[in-house]
């Protein structure tokens, strides 16, 4: 063998390695698109819920989530009876039972220029700390950081929910909570994020959201979609979703009996192989 010919094989068996090498990091980071389905329908802030309240269900170790939510004028959490509103959101579960929640609340159409802005921008953190057995519910408690300035979604709430069957492939889910009508939150807007914090009194905002006792009741068909129905602890509301393609849910609702509102997410589990992969792995 020459040393050209030679240098040429060296090479391309050498280019071969690496191509698996890049092939294998490429499932590493795509292989949430191969995975179990995932159960993904979300309330008004981007939390596991129903329309507008949250649930204590526990979502898969490094569950991610993103998706968007329309929400009408007359129950604009912000903007009530003016705008309404767009909310944009990122979901993470990154350590089992915890997850992390960003959400993006924005007006449609125009608002006064002093108004303006990228938007209300909240981080919040759910806790299960009992997960579901056969005689008792999952409970969790949801808290939002209190760095934001006049934010509207904020929830402090301890949530309980249970699974109950039904049918062979119905399942209702049942949850209860209750949330706190007071906040913790900064007063003015400084650059200074750990300063100026005071006890707010979310019964004085135009929508005060979560504010009490609230509950509702998920019917699930073959963990394909269903129907919701929910107290906000303001108002009585309906909905249905939809699961397509295992990742993508769609889901609409009736608020008050008055305006509906929409939204879309899509969730997939990172870094974790297809079932194939795996199992040559261990072969």
């Amino acid at each position: 063998m020459t040393n050209d010919v030679y240098t040429y094989t060296f090479k391309k068996a050498q280019l071969q390695k690496a191509g698996k090498k890049v092939f294998m990091v490429g499932l590493l980071l795509l292989g949430g698109l191969y995975s179990t389905r995932l159960c993904a329908q979300v309330n008004v802030s981007g939390k596991s819920g129903l329309i507008y309240i949250p649930t204590a269900e526990v979502q898969d170790d490094r569950t991610f989530s993103a998706g968007y939510i329309y929400n009408p004028i007359n129950y604009a959490i912000k903007f009530n009876k003016r705008n309404s509103e767009s909310i944009y959101f990122v979901n993470l579960v990154v350590l089992p039972r915890f997850e992390v929640n960003v959400n993006l609340l924005r007006p449609n159409g125009t608002i006064p220029f002093m108004e303006g802005g990228i938007g209300d921008r909240q981080l919040d953190l759910k806790y299960v700390f009992l997960t579901e057995k056969a005689k008792r519910p999952s409970v969790a408690v949801i808290l939002s950081a209190p760095f934001g300035v006049d934010n509207s979604l904020l929830t402090h709430a301890v949530i309980a929910t249970k699974h109950l069957p039904v049918a062979k492939s119905i399942t209702a889910i049942v949850t209860v909570g209750l949330g706190s009508p007071y906040s913790v939150g900064r007063r003015t807007n400084t650059n200074d994020i750990l300063s100026d914090f005071a006890l707010e009194d979310k019964r004085d905002l135009p929508y005060h959201y979560l504010t009490g006792p609230f509950g509702g009741v998920n019917i699930n068909f073959a963990s394909k979609g269903g129907v919701m129905v929910e107290w906000d602890s303001q108002h009585l509301n309906v909905g249905a979703y939809a699961l397509l393609f295992k990742h993508w849910t769609v889901q609409a609702g009736l608020l008050n009996g008055d305006q509906l509102t929409m939204s879309t997410s899509y969730s997939l589990n990172v870094f974790q192989l297809p079932k194939r992969i795996r199992k040559h792995g261990k072969a």
